[in-house]
């Protein structure tokens, strides 16, 4: 009986060192080399989601916040895809453009249309887990040169905030929208967007294709 006691208290130890090494080795796979400063440089790619727009009723069918009581809103969900290039620097600043294309839904009669805004923001990251957080602000006109933004002639039209992950040594950035708000503007109505879901997948640019 003792015997097979020691058998069994060896057989737990032995599985206990497998299942200690197992935990460690995964954790040293799952520890990211890629830090805040490597994800500096130019990025483009693509997304897609959609998103539902607050009208009022009538002929004109201008933006109203979703919220609003009276004129009780139209809310219409949209398709979204866009294409972007983005630009960042060792500290996290960022700036981007994106162009987006939305279409009503099938069986509804509004106009498909098209969209250019400047993303402007700050990126946190955490090598250790690959992941981080992008919050910036959205704007109607102005430029980018590099990671800086030139804000001549632009209008803010909201801010938005969203969560991503790295892979690829730093060169693939998934991401997904977490918040998203829009501002009262001459381009703009505020609460007028609601239930925004989009993703996207950005890749290194290299120079000369490398």
């Amino acid at each position: 009986m003792g015997y097979y006691i020691m058998m069994r208290l060896r057989i737990a130890a032995g599985l206990g060192l497998v299942l200690f090494m197992a935990t460690m080795i995964g954790g040293q796979v799952r520890v990211s080399h890629v830090t805040l400063a490597s994800l500096a440089g130019e990025f483009a790619g693509r997304g897609s989601g959609f998103v539902t727009l607050c009208f009022s009723p009538g002929p004109a069918l201008p933006l109203i916040s979703c919220s609003s009581v009276s004129p009780v809103p139209t809310p219409v969900p949209f398709n979204q895809t866009g294409i972007f290039h983005r630009t960042g620097d060792a500290a996290g600043n960022f700036c981007g453009v994106i162009t987006v294309t939305t279409a009503p839904v099938f069986g509804t009669k509004f106009p498909a249309g098209v969209s250019t805004n400047i993303q402007v923001g700050t990126t946190t990251f955490d090598p250790t887990t690959g992941s981080g957080t992008q919050s910036f602000s959205r704007y109607h006109g102005g430029t980018c040169s590099g990671a800086v933004f030139d804000s001549t002639g632009a209008t803010k039209v909201g801010t938005t905030t969203s969560s991503f992950v790295v892979s690829d040594s730093g060169d693939r950035i998934e991401s997904i929208i977490t918040s998203f708000s829009t501002v009262t503007s001459a381009v703009s109505v505020a609460g007028s967007a609601q239930g925004n879901v989009f993703s996207t997948t950005a890749i290194r640019q290299r120079l000369g294709g490398d």
